[in-house]
């Protein structure tokens, strides 16, 4: 704080100029005069830079009451409490940062740490974890951030995980503006950004708007389509992803990054997988501390966060990191009463003892609680400066009599906040319905369409008067420019109880304020706030606000926020007319397709079927408008319930209302054959420049009959159904040739390549390939270009190419897998480019034992079954070829254990066969591959040639 400063009256000034005069009296500086006391008298020394909005003042008479409460010396030291009796919880913190940074810099250890503080309510907890940031500092380029889960907005997608990394790329601009690193560490930090990246760097930015400002400009602004795939969990995954890879550059430059969480009581469940992803990346080695702090009242055995403490606990060595949980109790007598005297300025432990067990009572010793009841002592005149003495004076008898212990800090709020002016009481109440941070212009707008009763003044005044009081009196915070932060979430909580505070329709009166007042692009950074706000106001069915809570759910489910998405999608349909399906067909539709979509995300089938439905059984409605639904239904039959006629009757149902015939039953290998090389006919007499620079499929139906093309293949291969694998593949292609390029056009390319290297055609395999490849450079689809890159190097260029050659663009098909969410791909890719292949060019045999584990762990993370058998086969493998297991020509040890293996999937044993073979050759068993290779014959090669392939004899 700044002793003896007045702001020079006169003139109209701006918000903005005004609040920055305001800011920088909670700042002790050097840009302000200051007053020092020294020896019962008043000595000014003027700063530097003292800033003309400031004058000194003038060393005051003690018969001025005035002017003695324009000092401080008057004013409660709240800032002199410091971590006063948390000494040993420090240390350990300490211990904690000193672990990670050393750790790192001998290049061995553990270099993660998952830390948590957890302690009832005001317990100090935040301002334990805050005790770092100066050790933080000191480091070279640690940087050390923030981030809070909202009581007002639980729903609002990771709100604490965005507001910290928020703050990470705030603090990063600033560096790079500072001469010191233009050319320093930082420099490359957004190239590197966008080189992992690319243009889904942009989904993240939506998110993170400060990302923004330390990326490069480009000119790629597609996120990357996943759309066409309309898989909800490949969105889960890419998103991720993103976050997973951004952590991994942001602290390979900002080493140690320490990110503080607090509330994680209230955190959803999609920051908790992001937290999980963060803390478990194998791929991560540089220092990264994450500290949780929550309520350990609000978390029972049930909570979602106790079950992740527990999975945390179970897989820290596995993953590589600490865990350490910290209790913040609350304090005895001794600390209350140095508490005390830091707040009174007095060095003698006596005169304030009897004071401090009266307040040890009447707070139980909870830190924020026994603030508050000092400030109400002040307030209520039990606590009282005597400005003769020049000293605090109380009188415990009356204190003890006048006062009455509560567990209740709330109520004591309110019972402080009652005796403010009531245009402070209403600025509590506007800035209450507000998320934990807010910005002054947005309180600001409240006021001016909803002024204060009885107030004369402009409501920009209004604002900059009350709020630096309201700041002294410890119910706000500064926290950057133009922004301010309630001290505690308890004081919100107060406030929002206070007077009409609470009440539906205060909230939906501020709520609309800010829909109708807000621009664009704030609106948009508000939209669960003001969404949440109109929504408490028990609306009548209205189509305007059914629309703003399907803008809210599309929003959540860009960021895989699903439950969020569905809460959403649930209240705009609530709000829908009666005759919504006739007088708003299209908001209707998008309504109910979003829930029906969440709903399965969530697992709530009996909703989904429901919102199905419902939409199938309105009559005039087009294949196309009912395409979203269907392929939800899909999603359920096909990856859910694993019930594959069902999924390809459905599959077939579809394309023949969309005007597409798909033969139904078995069909003889002849016609096959008959339109496989039809199509391989079309298909070459095509020119290759027409790939190069292929048309775009416009067409919405032919575009719909791609999709549904594509869902077919993929369950006819579960299915093991060889026609219409052909059939898919083949129609895709002649689709492709008549209507121009889709997103799925290059892995069909690809993919009936691999039919063609299947029945042993390796040259037709590979122009198919190369034509899959060229398509792809044209379309946007991170998710197909996964697909072409694996079908295409994993199962046919390396029959023609070089080995060497296939591993860039099989690494290249992981990330666009990873980045798209199309994971399965992704880690088949890594597969071959980690495992297989350099196996088959003789790359040491320990560095391959390495990367097995490190797939098999990342597809255990995934759940990733089938890609988890086939990597643990090859990793076990490669240990009997170490001499690291006690067998040889079977698997058997600790990767695989062929004893208890079974499984009907005829990729699995294709696998299985080619790695027996293997081996028994490898170590002389020449007889037993003999018989080995008689007994099965020869179509495990029909199979292993491709993982995409399951053909018949």
């Amino acid at each position: 704080p700044s002793y003896g400063l007045i702001v020079d009256g006169g003139g109209e000034r701006s918000l903005n100029t005004m609040e920055s005069q305001y800011s920088g009296m909670s700042d002790y500086s050097s840009e302000m005069y200051e007053t020092e006391l020294s020896s019962n008298s008043f000595a000014v020394r003027k700063s530097s830079t003292p800033s003309a909005s400031f004058r000194p003042i003038q060393k005051p008479s003690m018969r001025s009451h005035e002017a003695v409460q324009e000092l401080t010396i008057n004013k409660l030291r709240y800032e002199s409490i410091g971590l006063v009796g948390r000494e040993k919880e420090t240390k350990t913190l300490k211990s904690r940062l000193r672990r990670l940074v050393d750790g790192h810099n001998k290049d061995g250890g553990m270099k993660k740490e998952l830390i948590f503080l957890k302690g009832y309510s005001g317990a100090g907890k935040s301002k334990l974890a805050d005790s770092l940031e100066r050790t933080v500092k000191k480091t070279q380029n640690g940087i050390f951030v923030r981030g809070k889960f909202d009581l007002n907005n639980k729903d609002k997608p990771y709100s604490g995980i965005v507001e910290a990394f928020g703050a990470i790329c705030q603090k990063i601009a600033r560096r790079l503006q500072s001469k010191k690193n233009k050319e320093g560490n930082l420099s490359d930090i957004g190239n590197e950004i966008l080189a992992k990246l690319g243009s889904s760097a942009q989904l993240l930015v939506s998110l993170i708007p400060e990302l923004e400002a330390i990326l490069p400009v480009s000119d790629e602004g597609s996120l990357g389509d996943v759309s066409e795939s309309n898989d909800y969990q490949a969105e889960q995954e890419r998103f991720k992803y993103l976050f997973r890879v951004l952590t991994q550059v942001l602290t390979s430059h900002c080493s140690p990054l320490v990110l503080v969480l607090d509330d994680l009581q209230w955190a959803d469940l999609s920051s908790m997988e992001v937290i999980d992803t963060l803390i478990s990346d194998p791929q991560n080695s540089n220092p990264f501390m994450v500290i949780g702090c929550f309520r350990s009242n609000e978390v029972d055995e049930s909570h979602v966060l106790s079950m992740q403490m527990k999975d945390w606990s179970g897989k820290k060595e596995k993953y590589g990191f600490n865990m350490t949980d910290i209790e913040v109790g609350s304090f005895g007598v001794d600390s209350v009463n140095q508490i005390i005297m830091a707040m009174l300025r007095i060095d003698d432990a006596d005169i304030t003892q009897r004071l401090a067990e009266i307040c040890f009572k009447r707070t139980h010793g909870n830190p924020f609680f026994l603030i508050q009841f000092v400030a109400m002592l002040e307030e209520t005149e039990l606590l009282t400066f005597n400005l003769g003495l020049l000293k605090w004076v109380w009188d415990e008898e009356v204190i003890e009599n006048e006062t009455m212990s509560t567990s209740n800090v709330v109520d004591l709020l309110q019972a402080r906040m009652r005796k403010l002016p009531m245009k402070m009481q209403q600025l509590l109440q506007y800035a209450s319905c507000l998320e934990s941070t807010f910005k002054i212009s947005t309180l600001g707008l409240i006021l001016k369409n909803h002024a204060i009763p009885g107030s004369k003044t402009e409501p920009e005044e209004d604002v900059l008067t009350l709020l630096p009081k309201l700041v002294l009196g410890q119910y706000f915070e500064r926290c950057g420019v133009g922004m301010y932060r309630w001290v505690h979430d308890k004081v919100q909580e107060a406030a929002l109880s206070l007077g009409d505070a609470s009440t539906s329709l205060f909230q939906f009166e501020i709520g609309s304020i800010l829909y109708h007042s807000l621009e664009a692009r704030e609106l948009e950074e508000a939209l669960f706030v003001v969404v949440d706000l109109i929504s408490k106001g028990g609306l009548q069915r209205r189509s305007e606000f059914a629309e703003l809570n399907l803008r809210a759910a599309e929003k959540a489910r860009t960021m895989s926020a699903f439950r969020s998405a569905a809460a959403f999608s649930s209240k705009g349909i609530s709000l829908l007319p009666r005759d919504t399906w006739t007088t708003d067909r299209s908001l209707t539709l998008r309504l109910y397709s979003m829930g029906c979509e969440m709903e399965l995300a969530l697992g709530r089938h009996e909703v989904m079927e429901k919102y199905c439905s419902e939409v199938l059984s309105q009559p005039g409605l087009s294949t196309l408008e009912k395409l979203p639904i269907y392929f939800t239904k899909f999603q359920k039959l096909c990856t859910i319930d694993s019930k594959y006629e069902e999924t390809i009757d459905l599959c077939c149902d579809v394309l023949k209302e969309l005007g597409c015939r798909v033969p139904r039953g078995t069909s003889s290998p002849i016609k096959v054959m008959s339109l496989l090389f039809r199509t391989y006919r079309k298909a070459k007499k095509t020119p290759k420049a027409s790939f190069e620079t292929p048309r775009l499929m416009k067409d919405p139906t032919q575009k719909a009959i791609m999709g549904f093309l594509y869902r077919l293949y993929i369950t006819s291969i579960y299915n093991s159904s060889a026609l219409r694998i052909v059939f898919s593949l083949c129609h895709q292609i002649e689709l492709t040739l008549k209507y121009g390029a889709h997103d799925f056009s290059g892995s069909a390319y690809a993919m009936l390549g691999a039919v063609a290297a299947t029945l042993g055609d390796f040259e037709t395999g590979a122009y198919f390939a190369e034509m899959g490849l060229l398509i792809q450079q044209s379309v946007a689809s991170k998710y197909t270009e996964s697909l072409t890159l694996c079908a295409a190097y994993s199962a046919l260029l390396g029959w023609t190419n070089p080995w060497q050659s296939c591993l860039a663009p099989l690494w290249k098909g992981y990330v666009c897998g990873m980045a798209s969410g199309n994971v399965e791909t992704a880690l088949t890719s890594a597969m071959n480019c980690y495992c297989s292949l350099p196996y088959l060019m003789g790359k040491p045999l320990t560095s391959i034992e390495t990367q097995c584990r490190q797939l098999v762990s990342q597809s255990e993370d995934l759940k990733l079954s089938d890609v988890i058998v086939i990597a643990r086969m090859q990793w076990q493998s490669y240990l009997n070829l170490m001499g690291r297991s006690t067998e040889t020509v079977r698997l058997k040890g600790t990767a695989f254990d062929c004893d208890t293996f079974t499984s009907d999937v005829p990729l699995l044993g294709a696998w299985r066969q080619a790695i027996d073979s293997n081996l028994l050759v490898f170590f002389g068993e020449f007889e037993l591959a003999a018989e080995l290779a008689i007994k099965r014959g020869g179509g495990y090669k029909k199979v292993l040639q491709t993982y995409f392939m399951v053909m018949m004899e």
